[in-house]
């Protein structure tokens, strides 16, 4: 509200955070949820913390200034008097300390979580594609098919966030999850991302790939009726292990445009160059019973979330972009689309006769 006193006013946004710079379709008008959501957050955050700063700066003149002085008062002070005593002027400037030490405190421990308000606005921008799912027991049940197929470990998850929509008259989903690992193991958690869409044709054979060629040969020593299969696209064929029951149907996923949307994809949510602390991250794929999933594992260390820079925050913000947008440019990619999906192209220049509409 712009009424009441002037103490009340929305500090003004810094420098850089008022908008939101739009790079690619699947951004395109998130610029609106950003200046209403999380822009106002980010400027009482900023203001709030120059406060401080003004604050701790104060309090540390202060006691420098005053810590000079003792110094200087002390060759004119009779020694009989108490301001001459050592123990006296240790006690002085040790206050002068700490309250500079507790000035300081409060700045640099200053910590703002711009992650829910972050996902929020990503989630009113694909309010049109996406909903929050309530039945998580329908969640529970595709992690427990994806143990019993070996595709992830098995351990205890708990579901985070659990999505659905239709795209393209294909059925979307997408789930993420965390597990707490065992003590012995190097990392403290494993964090998931499971995308499932409907395939947008009959199939009924069988069709797995994973970046961890170890654990899809482990598979096949337990499955004869999976026979390892050769995509013709270098660079994917050098990242995944591929196996397949009917080598037609793999044939038919792995068609060159759907090739590149699987490794925008892995370059963007599960490139180790991308990750953080952790191990490295893994991809799979599974095409059985008329679905098709993607699972992005990643080991990490730590609790996971808590608090971001107004920086942070939009590098957070584009994240999840692309990982909202990544189950329609699979759907996309499965029916034969546009080579770039919506979630990694350019947005259009001016002079383009033909712009893209995004999601």
């Amino acid at each position: 509200m712009c009424s009441g006193l002037v103490f009340f006013a929305e500090p003004a946004l810094p420098k850089g955070m008022i908008s939101f710079t739009e790079k690619t379709l699947a951004e395109q008008n998130f610029g609106v949820c950003w200046r209403q959501q999380i822009a106002p957050l980010i400027a009482r955050y900023t203001e709030r913390r120059r406060r401080r700063m003004m604050f701790a700066s104060l309090i540390t003149g202060i006691a420098v200034g005053l810590g000079v002085v003792i110094v200087l008062l002390q060759a004119h002070i009779a020694s009989t008097s108490l301001l001459a005593q050592p123990l006296y002027m240790a006690l002085v400037l040790a206050l002068g300390g700490l309250a500079v030490i507790g000035a300081w405190v409060l700045p640099l421990l200053d910590r703002t979580s711009f992650d829910e308000v972050v996902r929020r606005a990503v989630e009113r921008h694909f309010a049109s594609l996406f909903t929050s799912e309530a039945n998580n027991a329908f969640g529970e049940v595709i992690l427990q098919d994806l143990v019993t197929d070996g595709i992830i470990h098995d351990c205890e998850y708990r579901l985070t966030s659990h999505y659905a929509g239709t795209y393209g008259d294909c059925r979307v989903r997408m789930i993420e999850a965390v597990s707490e690992m065992a003590r012995d193991h190097s990392h403290d958690r494993a964090d998931l991302l499971v995308f499932r869409v409907s395939l947008p044709f009959s199939q009924t054979e069988e069709v797995r790939a994973d970046s961890k060629a170890d654990r899809l040969m482990s598979l096949k020593d337990s499955r004869p009726d999976l026979a390892p299969y050769h995509v013709h696209h270098d660079q994917l064929d050098g990242i995944f292990a591929v196996a397949t029951t009917d080598i037609g149907a793999a044939a038919r996923i792995f068609t060159d445009g759907f090739a590149e949307t699987v490794l925008r994809i892995q370059e963007r949510l599960a490139n180790p160059l991308w990750q953080g602390r952790g191990a490295q991250p893994q991809l799979a794929m599974q095409v059985a019973n008329g679905s098709f999933q993607m699972v992005v594992e990643a080991s990490t260390s730590g609790n996971g979330g808590g608090s971001m820079t107004p920086a942070g925050a939009e590098a957070w913000a584009r994240h999840l972009i692309v990982q909202f947008a990544a189950a329609p440019a699979l759907v996309d990619g499965l029916q034969g689309g546009a080579d770039i999906p919506p979630a990694f192209a350019p947005l259009p220049t001016v002079d383009d006769p033909h712009p893209v509409v995004s999601i």
